[in-house]
């Protein structure tokens, strides 16, 4: 009788075995938020490390002087205020395990780089949350997503921002610019890239290198994804 099925002959050995990752992001031990139509459901992570059985109630901030289209941070504040219209209930599963926050429909409906994301793929809603060392808070990062759409090429308006040129629903080039008017019109003077829409985030309060680590950040997305860069886009950075 054998003892031990690793030890048959022709059988693998420890040093080729390849170990499968986790799927879920709710068994992950970062913690992580799902962005659901009128909920915010956290993983069981956040739940320990937020210590949410201490509150009631969850409001959510943003830096005061920052417009929302342009917020890259979602704070999240437990609370035990009563509910309100700034303060949204803390719902706790019976095993007391995980949590979501209700009401959030109208919180959500604000913020176009949340929004973005109720028309996407399940795991894409989910997003790993940051902590702000000085606030000492949890946070929800509001990736820029594109989440502006054009066909009216006249009328863009000259914020800085990254942006991506679309023909026929197919992503040409993704690039960055300090204003996003006058750059759209240089790339229809130059006849280059062929395109239809024009897709773009608001950038105007960052420095020049944080718009051009996301350009790249969304590049590398796109590589990811279909193992090629876009066709006009020569470089994983700006390349004109």
């Amino acid at each position: 009788m054998q003892g031990n099925l690793l030890s048959i002959s022709g059988g693998p050995n420890l040093k080729s075995l390849r170990r499968l990752k986790r799927k879920s992001h709710f068994l992950l031990n970062k913690p992580s938020v799902s962005i659901r139509c009128n909920h915010i459901y956290f993983s069981a992570s956040s739940f320990e490390k937020m210590d949410i059985n201490k509150y009631k109630n969850v409001g959510f901030s943003m830096a005061d002087g920052v417009e929302i289209e342009e917020a890259l941070r979602l704070y999240i504040v437990p609370n035990n205020e009563e509910e309100s219209d700034i303060n949204c209930p803390i719902n706790i599963n019976k095993s007391r395990s995980q949590f979501n926050v209700a009401s959030t429909t109208t919180i959500v409906n604000q913020i176009p780089r949340l929004r973005m994301l109720l028309v996407k793929k399940r795991n894409e809603r989910r997003i790993f949350l940051q902590f702000d060392e000085v606030l000492k808070l949890w946070y929800i990062p509001l990736v820029p997503q594109f989440e502006y759409r054009s066909k009216d090429f006249k009328n863009l308006g000259d914020a800085k921002g990254i942006y991506r040129l679309i023909f026929k629903g197919d992503i040409q080039y993704i690039g960055e610019t300090n204003n996003i008017a006058r750059r759209v019109h240089e790339h229809l003077k130059q006849q280059e890239i062929k395109f239809d829409e024009v897709q773009y985030s608001i950038l105007n309060n960052v420095k020049d290198d944080e718009r051009k680590s996301w350009e790249s950040f969304h590049l590398d997305k796109y590589v990811e994804e279909t193992g090629l860069l876009p066709p006009h886009n020569r470089v994983r950075g700006r390349s004109n």
